[in-house]
């Protein structure tokens, strides 16, 4: 029998542990400047780093929450391509993309749901409201977040109104461009 698939989150982060800042800002992601430290822009990332493209090719359904998708939604360029999407909602859900479709249920029900849709690949969680339910759960298998080396003061945090303790190994970690941290982290007894 196929083994389930990974739940992972895969998230930028400020140092003070915010993964948006106020009015769902995420320009702090996109840093403009060179760091003496790191490799110049356009460069690719260590090789130890998990970049974007291949974490995505990796994944086989996303699972997303609405305020994350509204906020990637109105960015105008769908940086998931063919990926399949389920976007945690209970309102409508107009979209412009075929390969997304709204999910309603508790978190086990719409983690099940995307697992399916998975496969043998992965899920991505993305948002944070819905990363915490997960958390809660204890449905979250890894993640990869990447500390950008600012503190915001203010914003949407991860791991704020968590109501559930849960332990974690670091499974790795590697420094990238512009004073840039990856740390990936897995479930206490997850495989990996």
């Amino acid at each position: 029998m196929a083994e389930t698939s990974r739940v992972r989150v895969y998230l930028g982060c400020s140092l003070d542990g915010c993964i948006a800042g106020p009015d769902d800002d995420l320009s702090w992601l996109h840093s403009d400047s060179e760091s003496s430290d790191g490799p110049s822009k356009g460069e690719p990332p260590p090789s130890d780093a998990l970049d974007f493209v291949t974490f995505m090719g990796q994944v086989g359904a996303m699972l997303m929450g609405r305020r994350t998708y509204d906020v990637i939604a109105g960015m105008g360029v769908w940086p998931y391509g063919e990926t399949p999407v389920l976007v945690a909602t209970r309102r409508p859900l107009a979209t412009a993309q075929s390969t997304v479709r709204p999910i309603a249920g508790d978190i086990a029900e719409v983690v099940a749901e995307a697992q399916r849709i998975a496969g043998e690949k992965d899920v991505y969680l993305d948002g944070g409201a819905l990363a915490r339910q997960a958390l809660d759960a204890g449905l979250v298998d890894e993640m990869v977040l990447t500390y950008v080396p600012i503190i915001l003061g203010d914003g949407i945090r991860l791991f704020d109104g968590l109501t559930t303790r849960s332990h974690w190994t670091i499974a790795g970690h590697t420094r990238m461009g512009h004073g840039m941290l990856q740390v990936t982290l897995r479930a206490a007894g997850a495989g990996g």
